[in-house]
């Protein structure tokens, strides 16, 4: 078991070179993305660097959030015009004094998050600051594109701390920069291993009924409206 906080505290530490290697969103995650309208309002959860920014219309109303001060901190130097977040999606007072949107990403998040009953609640906040689909305004719904490792396979065991968890180092020790620290010996990232209908489930109970699914290499990306 683990919890926000340690992950919190790993992305602190390899914030900037975990942000130096992700410079564009991958072509995977952008060929799942949904046609937006003009302005549209998007929440990113687990925000990381903004590269979401890099795949979205210039004029989207983007806000993003994350648990990292550090990735919050280089967030807001790559794209200093938009909304940056520091806040745990766990927090129940994170949620009030956000709105309603028409996209909400949450991309290499659920597996960071301890517990299924995390998971659902996290699932339930995220429908209920979906915008209500009206027809007459000609957009599409309003729509979550989620995403996790799937990490429920046999080459990932040699990381397994219980059934249903896993610590993977991220990289040999490195600095703020990238350059390799003597001794190496990076943090490990924690994760909840989902298998391929796990996710799904609990995307029912929270109460989505669109749900759509796609595998691409070793990620499991869940569309859901």
């Amino acid at each position: 078991m683990f919890d926000t906080r340690k992950i919190a505290n790993t992305y602190d530490q390899i914030g900037l070179y975990f942000s130096a290697t992700r410079p564009k969103l991958s072509a995977s995650a952008v060929s799942l993305l949904p046609t937006l309208p003009p302005k549209a309002q998007v929440l990113d959860l687990g925000c990381g660097n903004g590269v979401l920014l890099t795949a979205l219309p210039k004029n989207t109303d983007y806000t993003g959030l994350d648990i990292s001060q550090t990735l919050i901190d280089e967030a807001r130097r790559l794209h200093p015009k938009h909304k940056f977040i520091f806040a745990n999606v766990l927090d129940p007072q994170t949620w009030p004094g956000l709105g309603k949107y028409d996209f909400i990403a949450a991309l290499a998040v659920f597996h960071h998050l301890p517990t299924p009953d995390d998971h659902t609640k996290l699932l339930r906040n995220i429908k209920q600051h979906l915008k209500p689909f009206d027809s007459a305004q000609g957009v599409p719904p309003a729509s979550v594109l989620v995403s996790v490792w799937r990490l429920d396979q046999p080459k990932f065991d040699k990381f397994r701390t219980a059934t249903k968890y896993i610590s993977i180092p991220f990289h040999p020790a490195r600095s703020a920069y990238g350059t390799a620290v003597a001794g190496g010996g990076g943090p490990s990232r924690n994760f909840y291993t989902f298998t391929d209908e796990e996710l799904t489930e609990l995307a029912k109970q929270a109460g989505f009924s669109n749900i759509k699914t796609e595998v691409i290499k070793d990620n499991l990306y869940l569309k859901l409206a």
